[in-house]
């Protein structure tokens, strides 16, 4: 049961983020800062409330600070950059991505070639303050790769290659790829997404790389993905599942086939106003069941402030209540 106190910090909580907030300015995506150069960033500041079977915490953290760089250097080529801080997570500014593409006219090929994010698992666009758990147990750290694909009208289908960081045994070699297909399409007022992924070596996402002790594994075990996104009108339906292959033959969690899944339903009112739900859950993972809801409302053009409640009830019989609030401007 939540005690009263935590009703308390709620309010300095609430009342901190409301100071934070007064002199936030408008805001507006992509500033152009040459003929060819377009800046962006991204700034979100959180305050937390935490109660876990007892015990209770709080902070406040600079949860994400981005700067974003474009390039569109001739009409087949381009460059993007993006620097990452993320406290208690980074190692100061990252490079989280950098990478230069080549786009042969109207053809839709394209080849990316630098540091970035691989294309295990698509995370659609949450509506919460939270990651998603199929984000947690899927994501990738950034990777020098060379990713082929096409990318027009309604389909995008790539594949990617990289030196993943979970090797087998007594291998150094590029030894992970990646392969993805995404359609989309519209129906009067009804829109569609949906997408597939799959990976050779599952064991390389963040959520699971820390299970195998000095980055070697006897066999590389694969992984997949699925996810959908129907919208209508201000109503957004997603969801996605994401799953090893097989079961994990060594590391921390042998014998397990570990699995996320994420469903979300946000409604973006005819006001600043919009709501979400999500509920997920994990399989011989870390979160058995996730639950909560945020509601954000726009303070100006690119400003946000958004509430969430959040439940996890743990794999190892522990539960958490986590609220948190969140202040994000974008430019």
């Amino acid at each position: 049961m939540l005690n009263t106190a935590l009703f308390f910090d709620m309010k300095k909580l609430l009342a901190l983020l409301a100071c934070i907030a007064v002199p936030a300015l408008p805001a507006h995506a992509g500033q152009k800062i040459g003929d060819n150069i377009e800046l962006s960033g991204l700034v979100e500041v959180e305050a937390s409330y935490s109660e876990a079977d007892g015990d209770d915490s709080s902070d406040i953290v600079l949860a994400e600070l981005e700067l974003g760089i474009d390039a569109g250097i001739t009409d087949w080529f381009s460059a993007h950059i993006l620097f990452l801080y993320e406290e208690d997570e980074t190692d100061g500014i990252e490079v989280d991505k950098a990478f230069a593409s080549i786009t042969p006219g109207d053809s839709g090929f394209f080849i990316n070639a630098g540091r970035f994010a691989q294309s295990i698992g698509s995370f659609p666009s949450s509506s919460m303050i939270t990651d998603p758990l199929t984000l947690d147990l899927g994501e990738t750290t950034q990777k020098s790769s060379v990713a082929l694909g096409w990318n027009k009208d309604a389909v995008k289908a790539l594949v990617s290659a990289y030196k993943g960081d979970i090797q087998k045994t007594g291998d150094d070699h590029i030894n992970t790829w990646v392969g993805a297909l995404n359609v989309n399409g519209e129906l009067g007022n009804l829109t569609c997404e949906a997408g597939v992924s799959y990976t050779n070596n599952f064991a390389d996402s963040d959520g699971l790389v820390d299970d195998f002790a000095g980055g070697e594994t006897d066999d590389l075990v694969g992984g997949y993905s699925g996810y959908v996104v129907v919208g209508l009108d201000s109503v957004q339906l997603s969801g996605e599942y994401m799953a090893a292959a097989e079961e994990f033959s060594d590391g921390t969690r042998a014998g397990s086939k570990p699995a996320a899944y994420n469903v979300e339903l946000a409604w973006d009112a005819p006001s600043p106003l919009a709501l979400a739900v999500r509920v997920g859950g994990g399989d011989e993972y870390d979160v058995d069941n996730q639950y909560g809801a945020t509601v954000s409302y726009d303070l100006y053009e690119g400003v946000s402030l958004g509430a969430e409640y959040l439940r996890n009830e743990n794999s190892d019989d522990t539960s958490e209540d986590i609220f948190t609030l969140q202040l994000a401007a974008e430019f």
